[in-house]
């Protein structure tokens, strides 16, 4: 018998509903979420049209009287990172066709790494890492590659006119063609010599990032991870609160998601932001095709310190709870996965719970740690680093 299909991927609102079944115990694992028949969706619009009829006010009333949940800001945190759990296909289409980046533009500009890795993978005296597979090469290459030959970190801004040093000089309005490539605001830099105004716009989109090839961390973390993906490796885009994004990818050697910062050129060095920049984190969140993960305590040495950090951050609408937190987290990563297969599911759930394995062995990762070079932050100016207090202990 040919396996019944799926429904498309599952709403905001249904998954959360099953999140919350999953953590309540009522579902053991993420339901398979059918495509309803036709006769069930005309009798759930029926009973819907009857319901706002004859007490849409008193519904109403009730929708708005309900309180909200503390943590309001971690909703649209988790919100906006919703947009990486898309497809590869789906982030190379830009708002226009003019914007859209092709996969043959993306495949060009990787073509060499795979023989890059494969050269890496045969000198045994490159593993920063062992076990050392073909894809913990390729993403090591890959960083290598793109810190130091293909993009370039953007600050301090040169004047485009003079090459003379700028000064900030507020932001703009994005142009048409700034918007089409993700564009939300322009940073205005004007020269100190001839007074140029050099605007810098904070693109999102696979082609504008592409043409312009600068950035700072958020240009670095999008366009690598969007390459990740290009590349066949499972990635996740890793979001922290204390204003730092990079990337994750899945080691079959390893068993666990591996840490990746392509501007810094660093692999499987998840403590690096904590004992290397001095970097008091309070949320790491991980999000890819597969779902959502809260990644924090991978990336932090005191997990006790962290959790008073973590009751004292609000990023709007007041801190969150740890149950909340999680509640939200876990229906992201059923709205990725309510509609794939049962077989894909498995495969998921097994990645999940080694991972797991790797996080709760906490010696484990120390070891792991202690064998690194875990440095202050390179990337960046140094007076902006010293403000943001990342140039690690001893600087």
């Amino acid at each position: 018998m040919a396996p019944i299909p799926r429904a498309q991927r599952a709403s905001p609102a249904v998954a959360g509903y099953i999140a919350s079944n999953l953590r309540a115990g009522v579902y053991p694992a993420i339901p398979a979420l059918l495509p309803p028949t036709g006769l069930a969706a005309q009798r759930v619009t029926e009973l819907t049209r009857e319901l706002v009829t004859s007490r849409g006010g008193e519904l109403a009333r009730w929708l708005s009287s309900r309180p909200r949940p503390a943590g309001a800001g971690f909703e649209r945190v988790l919100r906006d990172l919703a947009r990486h759990t898309r497809s590869l296909d789906a982030m190379l289409k830009g708002p226009t066709p003019e914007a859209s980046a092709t996969r043959a533009e993306v495949d060009a500009a990787l073509a060499h790494l795979p023989a890059a890795a494969r050269a890496l993978l045969a000198d045994e005296e490159q593993h920063p890492f062992k076990p050392f597979g073909y894809e913990d090469a390729l993403a090591l290459a890959a960083a290598r590659w793109f810190k130091h030959e293909y993009f370039r970190w953007v600050d301090p801004i040169k004047c485009a006119q003079c090459g003379g040093a700028t000064r900030g000089s507020g932001s703009g309005q994005p142009t048409a063609e700034e918007r089409a490539g993700g564009a939300g605001r322009v940073e205005l830099h004007t020269c100190t010599q001839c007074s140029a105004v050099r605007r810098f716009p904070r693109y999102n989109e696979v082609k504008a990032l592409m043409g312009s090839r600068e950035g700072r961390c958020g240009e670095f973390a999008q366009l690598f991870y969007v390459f990740f993906l290009a590349l066949g490796l499972e990635a996740r885009y890793v979001w922290n609160s204390e204003d730092h994004v990079w990337t994750e990818y899945w080691s079959p050697e390893l068993g666990h998601w591996v840490h990746v910062d392509s501007c810094e050129a660093e692999t499987s060095k998840p403590l690096l932001y904590d004992r290397g920049w001095g970097k008091k984190q309070a949320y790491c969140f991980a999000v890819g095709a597969s779902g959502a993960e809260d990644v924090t305590r991978a990336y932090v040495d005191n997990w006790d310190e962290c959790l008073a950090r973590r009751r004292a951050k609000d990023l709007g609408g007041g801190p969150v709870s740890e149950a909340y937190l999680a509640q939200l987290i876990l229906a992201l990563t059923v709205e990725c996965r309510a509609h794939i297969g049962d077989d894909e599911c498995a495969r998921l759930e097994s990645m999940d719970e080694a991972q797991q394995r790797w996080i709760d062995n906490e010696k484990g990762r120390w070891a792991e740690a202690e064998r690194a070079n875990l440095r202050g932050r390179e990337s960046g100016p140094e007076e902006w680093r010293a403000e943001r207090d990342e140039l690690g202990a001893g600087e």
